[in-house]
């Protein structure tokens, strides 16, 4: 055995002993002030955390319960917490194990038959492939013995969430935390100061954008360079020039490229970036600029622009980058503007579903918490997620911007995941990172565009 191997098992070893031994030892701490050991499993070697919580837990129900994710760094901080309130709730003890490459892991481990009890899935694809194939358990499956009941999905989540996270009806997948690419940041001072109001609709933006240029400024940063930021762009677009349903049918390829809402949605895509003088450096600066650097551009200390076009995320970014940054004085955002009425403003964006792998009590108190109010809370607090919970309290989050976001996010009557992640990834990925670059670079030829997508696309399905 290599030596690394070796140790790691041997550390993995005296972690079982500790935690099997705080379990049972007859001299536990009294129940006011309960002494808690939790295992986090990253990169392969076991690290120990011993944290004191004052509370009083319900009887436990099995020592271990694992949950596998991507999350890393400060998102598995934020998700620590919040396994914390779990154990200190139940005393059910938690073992966090991190796989940044989550679906090869996830599916050896369902080869192998061993899956972790609880699984975070970043994409509500990969959860449908698990549904149907039985490997994951219904949370609503038979009548008086829901995990999560129908009463309390629709007391905690809007309709949009509970449908992302249904298969052929039945609700398998908890939106843990979620973020919303369906808003436009802004420089407010410069808004003020042209008098220019928050646009609601898309004409409202194209006349918005005419009075910054008629001011001398430049409208837009684009962090073209990452691809992936236009086709949040399309997405955006798509969904309000075709509605919801004919978006999804484009990410499935039920419809092809070439059909005239998609081109519809191209055409008003040239309305941004059909005329270089709408964003800094026209299509050669664009498509130079990365996504973190277009940030800085618009809420640096020398701004070239006044608006950009990104999620909720960016406001972490630039407050980070930019501590002397003010929100609401500096900072703002405004919802993704509305293009046909009938469709009003649907939310595009991304979230993490929890899914259940193994049936059993402890596992199924974990997505009764995961659900709550309570667990909502302690994650929305550190600031590194917004939830979709609409019980959570907006008032627990640490800015105005995170709660702005949390409230688009909850009162969703329409959300529509980010549809490049749903699509074959070398359609969604790669090829239309390149293609959308080169319509920045050539906006003109919209039908030559859409049919040489399609001939791509149609080999990808």
């Amino acid at each position: 055995m290599h030596p690394k191997k070796f140790f790691s098992a041997i550390a993995i070893l005296v972690i079982s002993t500790l935690i099997l031994g705080a379990c049972a030892t007859p001299t536990a701490p009294p129940p006011e002030q309960v002494t808690v050991v939790q295992t986090v499993v990253v990169a392969g070697t076991p690290q120990v955390q011993t944290i004191v919580v004052t509370a009083t837990p319900e009887p436990a129900i099995e020592h271990v319960i694992t949950i596998l994710s991507l999350w890393g760094g400060s998102e598995q901080e934020a998700f620590q917490k919040v396994l914390d309130g779990f154990t200190a709730k139940t005393g059910i003890f938690t073992q966090y194990e991190q796989a940044r490459d989550f679906l090869p892991v996830i599916r050896t481990r369902l080869a192998a038959g061993n899956p972790p009890d609880i699984a975070i899935i970043p994409r509500p694809g990969v959860m449908v492939e698990f549904a149907r194939s039985g490997d994951i358990v219904p949370l609503d499956g038979v009548v008086g013995q829901e995990i999560i009941s129908p009463d309390t999905a629709k007391a905690n989540y809007s309709q949009a969430w509970i449908d992302l996270g249904g298969v052929d009806g039945l609700l398998y997948g908890i939106a843990g935390k979620a973020n919303s690419k369906s808003v436009i940041w802004y420089r407010p001072s410069t808004f003020t100061e042209l008098g220019l109001s928050e646009p609601k609709t898309w004409s409202e933006l194209l006349d918005v954008m005419a009075k910054i240029k008629a001011a001398g400024k430049t409208p837009f940063a684009v962090g073209g360079k990452d691809g992936w930021t236009y086709t949040d762009w399309f997405e955006n677009i798509l969904v309000r020039v075709a509605g919801p349903d004919l978006y999804s049918q484009l990410v499935d390829h039920k419809i092809p490229w070439t059909h005239p809402k998609v081109k519809e949605t191209m055409e008003r895509m040239a309305d941004i970036f059909g005329d270089p003088a709408n964003f800094v450096g026209g299509a050669e600066g664009a498509n130079a600029t990365g996504f973190v650097d277009g940030i800085g551009l618009v809420f640096g200390p020398t701004p070239k622009a006044e608006m950009y076009y990104e999620g909720g995320f960016v406001g972490g970014i630039a407050l980070g980058n930019f501590p002397n940054l003010k929100p609401g004085t500096d900072i703002a955002f405004f919802p993704f503007p509305e293009i046909d009425p009938q469709y009003g403003s649907p939310v595009v964006g991304g979230g993490d579903l929890a899914v259940m792998f193994q049936d059993t009590p402890g596992a199924r108190a974990f997505m009764q918490y995961l659900a709550s109010k309570e667990a909502g809370e302690i994650w929305a607090a550190t600031g590194a997620i917004v939830s979709p919970n609409k019980t959570v309290d907006l008032s627990v989050y640490p800015n105005d911007l995170a709660r702005a976001e949390a409230a688009q996010l909850t009162g969703a009557t329409s959300f529509r995941f980010d549809g490049s992640d749903l699509m074959p990834s070398a359609l969604g990925g790669d090829y239309l990172f390149t293609a959308f670059q080169q319509f920045v670079a050539n906006p003109e030829d919209i039908d030559g565009w859409l049919e040489k997508t399609e001939a791509f696309a149609a080999q990808q399905y």
